[in-house]
């Protein structure tokens, strides 16, 4: 492949031999159960798999975003709900801090967070909506050399295994609608008096993701838990989600490699009529030819988006069209290869539908595709859709 090297063939096989050998034997498991894969989120951190584009300066290993895709895109073809609490947990909060945060909140939160000795999230969507920032209520309100939070946060992933939480709250009388100036990003350690955590959802996929519900009552917080200045919170969040966003690519890849893989591997070793699927089904052979086409789409969009991202672009409106793309083609490709299994397909042991339910959640999670297409509707016409 034209994007790898030496040393990033070298992590590829430690994210490949990681998913493989520790991650496979357990992933129907993980999928079963709601409760976060906080051993298998360890060895990550051991491998160095969580601080891959933190600076080494702060415990990182200081690789590219391409060597970060790698990663992402091997661990995605066993568990991808695993790809969400390291991404809710390096990239959406760990990036905010390492993108707005003093030398000292980086010091204290990024460096353990590389190893996974702390474990972060980012608490920001609200009962109004993820982007409807303008009514956003949860508000922190300035009181001597504190903060003190009240209000709500829902879909909060690493619910009740992180030890650290960024909290996106509002910190003035008005949210500009426009430059979105007057919300602030605030660290709130999870042993804060006044926090509560909720149960966990129940959800379709991203089993294991601990999403749900932080509240906030006369929570206080020293001020020195500011992340960037006062009522400039979201200006690092828009770097930090379009990152997250981006990483949907690789995830969708690796998510739909793997459906394809295993699909392909039953039309073979499935006889009717004295003929593999495969060779006795021209509709069969069809369905290979189109899903294979999409992942290789796929790759050559993750690969140069990211390369760009590499060469210092911000791919504003291309990281959100990777989280668009990577969400459909996994849930097409998905949804084909549970068609070749046919009655097995939807059943859980097999271990296919499961990449569906957590494509659907994808399409959702985070920012829903319609919300994200809106985004980059609005780039075009503003001419940044190159930026």
């Amino acid at each position: 492949m034209w994007y790898m090297n030496e040393n990033r063939e070298l992590i590829r096989d430690s994210a490949r031999e990681f998913a493989q050998k520790e991650l496979a034997p357990v992933a129907l498991e993980m999928d079963a159960s709601e409760d976060f894969p906080l051993a298998q989120f360890k060895r990550a951190g051991e491998l160095g798999f969580l601080g891959i584009t933190m600076p080494q300066e702060y415990g990182g290993m200081g690789a590219d975003y391409t060597t970060l895709a790698i990663v992402y895109e091997e661990i995605a073809k066993v568990a991808p709900t695993l790809c969400v609490g390291m991404g809710a947990h390096s990239i959406l909060a760990g990036e905010l801090i390492m993108l707005l945060g003093s030398d000292e909140l980086k010091r204290k939160y990024l460096a353990p967070a590389a190893t996974g000795e702390k474990i972060l999230a980012c608490a920001q969507t609200e009962g109004v909506g993820a982007m409807n920032h303008e009514e956003w209520s949860c508000r922190a309100v300035e009181d001597g050399d504190d903060f003190i939070i009240n209000g709500t946060k829902i879909f909060c992933s690493n619910l009740k295994v992180a030890d650290a939480y960024v909290v996106l709250c509002v910190t003035s009388d008005h949210v500009d609608p426009v430059t979105k100036q007057g919300i602030s990003a605030i660290i709130v350690d999870a042993d804060t008096p006044g926090l509560f955590c909720g149960d966990y959802e129940q959800k379709l996929g991203w089993h294991g993701s601990a999403s749900g519900t932080l509240s906030f009552v006369d929570c206080r917080v020293p001020k020195t838990n500011l992340v960037g200045p006062l009522g400039g919170g979201l200006i690092g969040l828009m770097t930090s989600a379009t990152n997250e966003f981006m990483t949907c690519g690789p995830i969708g890849l690796g998510m739909a490699e793997a459906c394809y893989d295993a699909a392909y591997e039953y039309a073979l070793s499935r006889v009717q009529k004295g003929k593999s699927l495969y060779d006795n089904y021209q509709v069969v052979r069809h369905m290979f030819v189109d899903m294979w086409g999409q992942i290789e789409a796929m790759r050559a969009l993750v690969y140069s988006v990211f390369s760009e991202k590499d060469e210092g672009k911000l791919c504003l409106a291309k990281g959100r069209l990777m989280k668009i793309q990577g969400a459909t083609v996994a849930e097409y490709v998905a949804r084909q290869a549970i068609q070749i299994f046919g009655g097995l397909g939807v059943v859980n042991e097999m271990g296919i539908e499961r990449f569906w339910r957590d494509a659907k959640v994808m399409a959702i999670g985070g920012a829903s595709l319609e919300a994200l297409r809106d985004d980059i509707a609005r780039m075009i016409a503003g001419g940044m859709q190159d930026k």
